[in-house]
Formats: C-alpha cells, sequence, structure tokens
C-alpha cells in the first residue's frame, strides 16, 4: 500500500523588489511548495485571496535602510506565521531589527537554495529555532540603534535656528570660511556654533556632526552595517 503523500507546503513570499520575488516564487515552487507572491508595503503586488492559508513565510529584502526595516516590519507582523527572513544584511544588529519584528530565523542572501528549501520546510513542521540568546542578543543591539537614532533625534531639537542653519550648510559641503561669508559673521563665530552643535548633538567632530544630520533629514538614511 502506497504511503500516503504529505500535502505541499504553502510558503508566503514577500520582497521589496517584484522580479525578486517572483524568482523566488518560481525556485520555491519547482521544489514542490505552494507559494503565493504577498503584497509589500508601496509597492504594486496585490494582498493574497481574504483567507488564504499559509504554513510558513520567507522575506526577502535587504535590511539597510530605515524604510525597508519599517516595511519589513509590517510585512512580517502582518502575518502570523513561521517567518525566515533572507538578507545582505550583516548579522549584527540589523538582523536583530528582523527578530524584534518577529521573524524566526534569518538568513545571509548567499544560502543555497537547497538550504532555504530545508529550513522553510522545517519551519513549516516547528522545527529550525535560532538559540533564544542569540536572537535576544542581536535584538538588544538593534534597540541600541534604534533608540540611539531617537536620542539623536531628541537632541536635534534643541539646536537654534542659526546651528540649523550653519549645519546644514555643512551638509551641504560649504566650508567654514563660506558659512562666514554667506551669514555674515566671522569664522570663529561660525566655529564657535559649531562647538555647541557638537556639545547639543553628543559628537566630538565636525564630521559626525554632519553626518549625524544627514541621518535625520533623509528619511530613508543608510542604517549603520555594523557587524556582531
Amino acid at each position: 500500500m502506497a504511503s500516503e503523500q504529505r500535502p505541499a507546503v504553502r510558503v508566503a513570499v514577500a520582497a521589496e523588489q517584484s522580479l525578486v520575488g517572483g524568482a523566488v516564487q518560481a525556485a520555491l515552487t519547482s521544489h514542490g511548495f505552494h507559494t503565493v507572491l504577498l503584497h509589500w508595503p508601496g509597492g504594486n503586488v496585490p494582498a493574497p485571496r481574504q483567507g488564504e492559508e499559509f504554513d510558513v513565510g520567507l522575506l526577502v529584502c535587504d535590511l539597510d535602510r530605515w524604510q525597508r526595516v519599517r516595511a519589513s516590519g509590517v510585512v512580517l507582523r502582518g502575518l502570523s506565521v513561521p517567518w525566515a527572513v533572507l538578507t545582505g544584511a550583516p548579522a549584527g544588529p540589523l538582523w536583530g531589527a528582523a527578530y524584534d519584528h518577529g521573524a524566526t530565523i534569518v538568513l545571509p542572501s548567499t544560502t543555497a537554495l537547497d538550504d532555504v528549501v530545508s529550513t522553510l520546510t522545517s519551519l513549516a513542521h516547528g522545527g529550525t529555532v535560532v538559540p533564544v540568546r542569540e536572537r535576544q542578543r542581536m535584538r538588544a543591539e538593534w534597540r541600541r540603534v534604534r533608540d540611539g537614532r531617537k536620542e539623536l533625534q531628541e537632541r536635534a531639537r534643541s539646536l537654534t535656528p542659526r546651528e540649523r542653519e550653519v549645519l546644514l550648510l555643512l551638509y551641504e559641503g560649504a566650508p567654514i570660511l563660506e558659512i562666514a561669508s554667506l551669514l555674515e559673521v566671522s569664522a570663529s563665530t561660525v566655529r564657535s556654533q559649531m562647538k555647541a552643535i557638537r556639545r547639543k548633538l553628543g559628537v566630538t567632530s565636525q564630521l559626525a556632526a554632519v553626518a549625524a544630520y544627514g541621518a535625520l533629514i533623509e528619511p530613508d538614511a543608510a542604517l549603520p552595517t555594523v557587524r556582531s
């Protein structure tokens, strides 16, 4: 008597780039999975049919910018299944962001397809759990990055309008003497204002102040690529 065949694992696939998502979907389908491409926030892939059920999810995303991390969080929190995340981000706080949003396991984008297939199959049947301590460590690293940005935003609110103007000109590449000429003040006054800016932002150099300002004014600034 033939053994009863196990039903195909149902996989929800989410990717920022629809072409990437389609390629991953096709690869998994060729390995016997039933796959559906999920809607990515702001993307053009339609949402799955109402009532569609899944055994596991696979999110493919480079968690290198704040907007991508936020969007991936919407996806991970929006579907209550075990999630695997495939990313080019280095292990560390950026993986911690995925774990903080509910991922079960994070894999590097260099992971071979057979290993991805094995991981998804294991997840669908209750396996492949990353050690709790490792997940907690990465989540703590991510929260330090996230909270550091919030603290910097709070510090930036203490800057005066003139200090913001000086910092903007520096961010745009203007040297101290040019800023002094544009604002009709002495170079020593600009340097004094920069000293106050560094103190308020909690940084020790002009370069760090400019970098901090850029991270604050860019809505989709790059995240730090700190490796564990």
